[in-house]
């Protein structure tokens, strides 16, 4: 606390990175929300202690958000390439995916040459919990040819490039780690069918089927 002229003073906390933007996100946010004649200093100012003393701010809290950009082989494990959070800068590669593991994801194409944004995706990347536990439930491991790997435990990973309109249960599929990998830097090719059947062909062609495992026992025959 540092005491100031004319009977004021200021106050000073310390937070992380990731803390101190969604504490800002909120502040603001309600601040935005409020239509009178103070400054937006002055606004922010009297929601925040309005917050720390409990008190109704006069506005729609809404929904905290923070932006983080990563590179996609930083969200896989496959490098330590820091995130960006906005607002703020770099933060360690350890943190964006933990903040990437609670969030929305959007794909965001760049200019190889200059690394500017050129294109959104229109629709989420990541899939919703209960598509999430419909495509885990359906796989039951890993979806790889002889993996047994928890599907639980593994990604869920595109067949097809994102486009904007393919995160359906009929494009997505678990794979863990390793083999999320292998399908995107080696020669390795994997295609999907209706119904969670995955079509595996190696680099010298041949071709490998891996149908989805029964959950329940089937219906007995009429």
């Amino acid at each position: 606390k540092l005491n100031l002229d004319d009977a004021m003073c200021a106050l000073r906390f310390q937070f992380t990175a990731l803390q101190g933007a969604l504490v800002w996100d909120r502040i603001d946010r309600i601040a935005r929300g409020l239509d009178d004649e103070r400054t937006m200093d002055q606004r922010r100012a009297d929601v925040a202690f309005d917050l720390l003393m409990g008190k109704e701010t006069g506005a729609p809290q809404g929904e905290v958000k923070v932006l983080v950009t990563l590179p996609a082989t930083t969200l896989m494990g496959m490098d330590q390439e820091p995130g960006m959070l906005a607002g703020y800068g770099p933060i360690p590669a350890d943190v964006a995916r933990d903040i990437a593991a609670g969030g929305t994801w959007k794909r965001i194409l760049t200019d190889p040459v200059t690394g500017v944004a050129v294109d959104v995706g229109r629709t989420n990347y990541r899939p919703s919990a209960a598509l999430a536990d419909l495509v885990r439930a359906r796989d039951v491991t890993c979806v790889a040819i002889g993996c047994r790997q928890p599907a639980h435990r593994c990604d869920l990973d595109h067949c097809d490039p994102f486009d904007g309109t393919n995160t359906v249960a009929d494009d997505l599929g678990a794979k863990c780690r390793r083999h999320h990998v292998m399908k995107h830097h080696t020669r390795w090719k994997r295609t999907q069918l209706p119904g969670g059947i995955h079509i595996w062909t190696t680099p010298m062609g041949r071709t490998y089927v891996r149908e989805p495992e029964p959950i329940a026992d089937p219906a007995p025959p009429f």
